[in-house]
C-alpha cells in the first residue's frame, strides 16, 4: 500500500505526571506501536493540565485517556489487544 491508499491514525495519550496507572498504560500503547511497525500512526502525548481544551472537548474525567481519530478509545486501562484492534479498525475506515 501507498502512503495515499493507507489512512493516518492520530492517537492522543492524555496523561498525569501523578497518575499511576498512566507509564503502564504508556507502555502498552508504546509496545503496541512498535509492534504494529507503521509510520502512518502519529501519537501525540500530552499532559492533561497543558490540555485544558481537549481535555474539556472530550470530557476527560479520568486519566490516562487515549483518543484515536477523535473518539475516546480507551479510559484508565488499556489492553494491548483491544488497542490493536481499534487501531486497526480506524485504518480499515480511513
Amino acid at each position: 500500500m501507498t502512503s495515499e491508499e493507507d489512512p493516518k491514525v492520530e492517537i492522543d495519550f492524555i496523561y498525569s505526571d501523578t497518575c499511576p496507572d498512566c507509564p503502564p498504560a504508556k507502555e502498552t500503547l508504546e509496545r503496541v506501536i512498535k509492534d504494529l511497525n507503521d509510520d502512518d500512526i502519529i501519537v501525540n502525548y500530552l499532559r492533561a493540565k497543558d490540555a485544558a481544551k481537549k481535555v474539556e472537548k472530550y470530557d476527560i474525567t479520568h486519566i490516562p485517556t487515549v483518543i484515536i481519530d477523535g473518539e475516546v478509545a480507551h479510559v484508565e486501562t488499556v489492553s494491548d489487544k483491544e488497542l490493536k484492534e481499534n487501531i486497526q479498525k480506524k485504518k480499515e475506515r480511513g
